[in-house]
């Protein structure tokens, strides 16, 4: 009897050894053969599978790549920010008025001049909050642009009036250049120059704001220069000289 109990023992022995055995090597094992229409057990599912070592596999897991966003730009403050400024229409004659304010004619074409302002790391934007406050004035120089000839030049035979006349200020306007993009700029189409000679313009954009207590923007006392430009030199003429400009 005791023999008969030994020789059952050793069989059952070799038949739980080998179900691993036959389960590895891509055999099926009668307990864990399963038709295409029945389910798994919750033991051999995706979720809580286990290998032939008994070791849990975790379930995998979908990373998704963050976008990357610029944000410098949105953070930009006006001490991290260049500002540009670029003649992109040059006048090229007008004639001179003398005493007469109502017989002058603008130079033409008229003066127009763009601003490009970058962040930090040198993305172009637009400082929504700060256009109100940015403009620009005209100042007249000699032709070799060394000399400074705004108002009270020794040029002519009155040296009382200024030399430059009309609207000398312009504030900032968005709009499409030829290409159809959009941009900062400003338009002088009414400037005149009293006496006959060689000039080029200078152009100086000024920002006139300031920070108050709390946290909002108003006229400063005093204007802080961004950016400054000048014209090609140009003619004035005596008036019964001057010819209309070709486009």
């Amino acid at each position: 009897m005791k023999r008969q109990q030994n020789e059952l023992s050793k069989h059952l022995y070799n038949v739980l050894a080998s179900a691993p055995i036959l389960a590895a090597s891509g055999q099926s094992s009668p307990r864990l053969s399963v038709s295409s229409g029945e389910s798994l057990p919750e033991s051999s599912s995706a979720g809580s599978s286990q290998s032939a070592t008994g070791t849990s596999t975790p379930p995998m897991q979908l990373i998704r790549r963050q976008p990357r966003i610029q944000i410098s730009s949105l953070l930009a403050t006006p001490s991290t920010r260049s500002y540009r400024l670029e003649v992109v229409q040059h006048p090229q004659k007008t004639a001179e008025f003398g005493q007469s304010n109502l017989s002058r004619l603008p130079l033409t074409p008229p003066i127009i001049a763009r601003l490009t302002v970058q962040d930090s790391s040198g993305n172009p934007i637009v400082p929504e909050a700060e256009l109100p406050f940015l403009i620009a004035h005209l100042s007249l120089f000699s032709d070799d642009g060394m000399t400074a000839l705004d108002m009270g030049s020794t040029i002519g035979t009155d040296r009382t009036p200024p030399l430059l006349y009309g609207n000398l200020v312009s504030s900032i306007d968005q709009l499409e250049d030829l290409q159809g993009n959009l941009g900062l700029f400003f338009v002088f189409p009414d400037v005149s120059i009293r006496w006959r000679g060689r000039f080029q313009i200078g152009i100086t954009v000024v920002r006139i704001s300031r920070s108050d207590p709390s946290g909002g923007m108003g006229v400063a006392d005093e204007g802080v220069v961004l950016a400054e430009a000048r014209t090609q030199s140009f003619d004035v003429v005596p008036h019964d000289q001057y010819t209309a400009v070709r486009r």
